[in-house]
């Protein structure tokens, strides 16, 4: 898997810029969100911030993580490589965190971040870069279904489409219950 990272804009691709653009994980490792090395990337540092992390900006009836949203993508996946794809493929936000869609649409550069955080990622992990498609259509499925379960059962005022909601409930799990489940899933699959 020899893709290129994509290229940071001008107005990012700057020294000084680039050597003040990174986080500290849990693990102790300096991420750099500009320039990220796939040799950064922790597991357990985006299993734990997944979990912590709240789908929607908090706004469900009850707490719900994008670790959470990530693991039951990778259980309903059709294949294993298909599953790995959906467990890892937010996980990005572990570095930068989960920006609502309306908010991604306003900062363009964000987009091309997040893509080279992906990148890397991907490259950690052995996972095609970018995404596959089926990627896109079971997280539609996934958002039908957190809608209906977490906020609202009027589906067509979230204009969710074709999408149809999986049919089991969504039942929020805690923090520590999701990054254990992650790291179980993210190891099975990767057996």
């Amino acid at each position: 898997m020899n893709i290129a990272m994509p290229e940071l804009t001008e107005k990012l691709n700057r020294p000084e810029i680039i050597k003040k653009s990174w986080v500290i994980t849990l693990s102790g490792t300096r991420f750099n969100i500009l320039d990220p090395d796939p040799a950064a990337v922790r597991m357990e540092d985006i299993a734990c911030a997944l979990a912590r992390q709240a789908r929607f900006n908090g706004h469900t009836r009850f707490f719900y993580s994008v670790g959470q949203h990530s693991c039951l993508g990778a259980e309903v996946s059709p294949t294993k490589e298909i599953a790995l794809h959906m467990l890892f493929h937010d996980a990005t936000e572990a570095y930068v965190g989960d920006l609502v869609s309306p908010v991604k649409a306003l900062l363009p550069d964000f987009e091309i971040i997040e893509s080279r955080i992906h990148w890397a990622i991907s490259q950690k992990f052995n996972l095609e870069f970018p995404l596959p498609k089926v990627v896109k259509q079971i997280d539609r499925r996934l958002l039908a279904t957190e809608v209906r379960d977490l906020i609202t059962k009027d589906l067509a005022s979230w204009n969710i489409g074709e999408d149809e909601p999986f049919e089991f409930p969504i039942i929020p799990w805690p923090p520590e219950v999701t990054e254990a489940r992650f790291l179980e899933i993210a190891r099975n699959l990767m057996k």
